[in-house]
């Protein structure tokens, strides 16, 4: 008997989904957290998240690649 070995765009799209979860997970709790967002960009952006789970998280990450507080400068 053959061993049963899965496809390589069956790896290839699990891959992509344990992935997505935790960046996922991780841009929402910054989405929430961060005050440099007000409360309709931060809805917009979880619904973005939400809808596309693994490019949504990627443009937000580089979109706002560090939450530092803003100085005066940058107000």
């Amino acid at each position: 008997m053959e061993l049963v070995t899965p496809n390589v765009g069956l790896i290839f799209w699990q891959m992509v989904t344990f992935s997505g979860i935790p960046l996922f997970l991780i841009s929402w709790i910054m989405i929430l957290v961060t005050k440099r967002l007000d409360g309709t960009n931060k809805l917009v952006w979880l619904i973005g998240t939400l809808f596309l789970p693994v490019i949504g998280p990627l443009i937000f990450f580089f979109k706002y690649p560090s939450f530092k507080k803003p100085t005066n400068s940058q107000v």
